[in-house]
């Protein structure tokens, strides 16, 4: 007999074992009944064939859903927070000018307005307190601490030197006024209020974050612009003044600004906080 050889054998091999798998099969049908179709089909109180996934496969997607989230959710977070301030901003602007007009309508133009008393209480009270719904607690200037946009302690607020007055709102924005014999050049001739969005009594009170300034002229009216001691009250300042100066007091709202004109930067953007904004 000739010999094959070994790939002819190998493939012999094969061959029979298909021939054995496949009447194996013809003899199952045979036994059973069953069909194709019906091996492969599940039924009542048959669990089917169970997939899942091994641990080391779900602890690696775990860890990529972290990573992914670690990287997003702060953004998000930080997004929701400048969206809230810059509404809150614009709501309590639109709050405060309605109450000006209000005031005018009855007591005439801002121009004609006596604001010449230092303890801006005492005008606050005639002019825009009756168009307000708030409430009027007067604080000790030791208990309120505000911060600079780097979170310097802000040592120079001449609006709570010797006490203030808080006045909150319904919305619980807090428009604080000074209430002791106010200094500085300039302050006889305009309203100058300090706006705290959630309050003195909640942090961060940072300039430019949840605290802001507003000021009364017959020039400008309501303007979130706050005028250098002593200068001219038409003076209109461009967006790349608002945020780099040059300030004679260091308003500019940046990181080595104080923040006093981080509102109107807000105003002037949009009522948007950009990119280039000290948060």
């Amino acid at each position: 007999m000739k010999q094959l050889s070994g790939s002819a054998a190998r493939q012999l091999r094969s061959l029979r074992h298909s021939e054995f798998i496949s009447e194996s099969i013809h003899a199952n049908k045979f036994l059973t009944g069953q069909t194709d179709t019906d091996r492969f089909q599940i039924k009542p109180g048959m669990t089917g064939v169970k997939y899942a996934f091994t641990l080391a496969e779900v602890l690696i997607t775990l860890g990529i859903i972290g990573v992914v989230a670690a990287m997003t959710i702060p953004a998000l977070i930080t997004h929701y927070q400048k969206e809230s301030v810059a509404t809150q901003l614009k709501k309590t602007y639109s709050t405060i000018s309605q109450a000006v007009r209000m005031s005018e309508s009855e007591k005439g133009e801002v121009a004609g307005w006596d604001v010449t008393d230092r303890r801006k209480e005492v005008v606050f009270d005639t002019y825009l307190a009756p168009y307000l719904k708030c409430s009027k607690k007067e604080v000790k200037a030791q208990e309120i601490n505000y911060y600079n946009p780097n979170g310097q302690r802000e040592t120079g607020l001449a609006i709570v030197r010797g006490g203030a007055t808080a006045y909150t709102l319904l919305s619980g924005v807090q428009i604080i006024v000074n209430n002791g014999a106010i200094s500085g050049a300039g302050y006889d001739k305009v309203i100058g209020l300090m706006i705290d969005l959630n309050g003195y009594d909640t942090l961060p009170n940072r300039f430019g974050r949840d605290t802001f300034y507003i000021i009364i002229t017959p020039e400008k009216g309501t303007i979130l612009d706050y005028s250098d001691d002593g200068e001219s009250g038409t003076i209109q300042r461009t967006r790349e003044q608002l945020l780099n100066g040059p300030s004679r007091h260091n308003y500019q709202c940046n990181k080595r600004g104080r923040g006093m004109w981080c509102g109107a930067l807000i105003q002037k953007d949009g009522w948007k906080i950009s990119k280039d904004y000290p948060w």
